[in-house]
């Protein structure tokens, strides 16, 4: 799946390209099986820049999917429906939608999910509302889903998986991206530094 309109800042293409190489590998660690009609979260999605990866690598057998993004900031949704809904197979239902992503609890009518996604969560900013955010996505899960993060740095990787271990959580692969990009605007920060999936319940 390729993007309808190019990306917002220079060097994403090459961040995308080996956030997918990274995701797969993760999905692979954690004995990922594609699922047929498949339901996928993106929460906190911004412009949603992953969601090729997320089409290509949760869904590779042809068929339909539902893939639904969910940020807080108009801006950012409106960008990511005009990159990807155009692109999008027929038998893809992608949708983007303003909202509070904290509060899955409150949104009607949406399925119970196979896998949910936080790109570059950020726990320690709000701990209140990434608690409640990390609550709801596991909650939201199908039995067998799974939730997965990707974190700027190791510290916050550290703290949100300590929240979901108390949660009930249990992390299933957790990855150091060797190649990740450094960004210059805090020490130790860099692009999907650390990537880890987890299954609600124990399972």
């Amino acid at each position: 799946m390729r993007p309808a309109v190019p990306f917002s800042y220079p060097g994403i293409d090459g961040d995308i390209d080996r956030f997918r190489e990274l995701f797969r590998l993760g999905l692979k660690t954690a004995g990922w099986v594609p699922r047929p009609l498949p339901a996928i979260l993106n929460l906190a999605c911004g412009r949603a820049d992953e969601t090729g990866v997320l089409v290509e690598s949760l869904a590779p057998i042809s068929g339909p999917l539902f893939l639904l993004g969910i940020d807080l900031r108009p801006a950012e949704i409106q960008e990511a429906k005009a990159r990807w809904l155009p692109t999008r197979e027929p038998d893809h239902q992608i949708e983007f939608r303003a909202g509070d992503a904290s509060r899955v609890d409150r949104m009607r009518q949406l399925p119970p999910f196979d896998f949910i996604f936080i790109r570059h969560q950020n726990y320690w900013s709000e701990v209140e509302v990434w608690t409640r955010l990390l609550r709801n996505a596991l909650a939201a899960l199908k039995p067998d889903g799974v939730l997965g993060i990707t974190s700027y740095f190791d510290r916050e990787h550290e703290l949100a998986s300590a929240c979901l271990a108390q949660l009930g959580a249990t992390r299933i692969a957790d990855l150091l991206h060797p190649a990740s990009r450094p960004l210059g605007d805090a020490p130790g920060k860099s692009v999907d530094r650390r990537l880890a999936f987890f299954r609600s319940g124990g399972l």
